[in-house]
């Protein structure tokens, strides 16, 4: 078996081209800037498929050694994007304003979990605003418009300003809530939110509860969903759930 990484890289570029591929990805394994010999791989690699892009993936938690990692990067090959990972931790991603100056080059996506819609295009405005504790009204607010359409908006409020709060309604919210994406994600944009106040272990544990609330609801008869609660059962029903 083929063991050259040079060699795999141009033979499966050969392979996908004739295949009619409109992307081509070659994903080199991770190095430290001390690795001499991983970079004069990299370097020969690049020199032989001769890419259109070369983008440096680099770990949010590095923090400020991201700029001495970047830049042994860029002195390898022409580095002309980055791409911010982990961003689902307590790392806010500051460590990325030095790759962008080590590199002169864009950052271009974040990642924020392990699926493919928690890889999100970059957007600096609301990036700045959450590094600086801020937060992200707008893209929360489009996150809320995303799972509740406009036109069902009026409808809600107006039964919440009534006090006609039924748990068929409390369970198209959830459905709402696990719609939006992690729940750690969702409320790292608003302003003062502190990463710390949910660990990960805690927000699939959190998550799993609301799938079991809603189980229970879809054991129940319509009668009972059309029920409507008092605002003392919601207060403690949603205390429960954040236990």
């Amino acid at each position: 078996m083929e063991s050259d990484p040079v060699k795999i890289a141009v033979e499966g570029i050969e392979r996908f081209k004739k295949e009619n591929c409109d992307l081509i990805i070659v994903d080199t394994s991770g190095r430290h800037k001390q690795e001499a010999a991983l970079f004069e791989e990299m370097r020969q690699v690049s020199e032989a498929t001769k890419p259109d892009l070369v983008i440096f993936v680099m770990d949010s938690s590095i923090g400020q050694a991201a700029f001495g990692q970047a830049l042994a990067f860029k002195q390898s090959v022409a580095v002309g994007a980055v791409i911010v990972t982990n961003m689902d931790g307590h790392a806010k991603g500051g460590g990325s304003l030095s790759a962008v100056t080590a590199t002169k080059s864009p950052v271009i996506f974040i990642g924020t979990g392990e699926h493919m819609d928690e890889f999100e295009v970059f957007d600096v405005k609301p990036f700045v605003s959450r590094l600086l504790g801020m937060g992200d009204w707008s893209g929360f607010m489009d996150k809320i418009h995303e799972v509740v359409p406009m036109d069902q908006q009026p409808e809600l409020l107006q039964k919440l300003s009534e006090g006609k709060f039924t748990l068929r309604i409390m369970y198209e919210q959830f459905q709402n809530i696990l719609k939006m994406g992690p729940i750690g994600q969702v409320l790292s944009m608003l302003p003062g939110f502190i990463a710390e106040l949910m660990p990960k272990g805690q927000e699939k544990e959190r998550q799993a509860k609301t799938k079991c609330y809603m189980t229970m609801m879809d054991s129940m008869t319509n009668e009972g969903k059309w029920c409507f609660l008092m605002w003392s059962d919601i207060v403690v029903f949603f205390f429960f759930l954040g236990d």
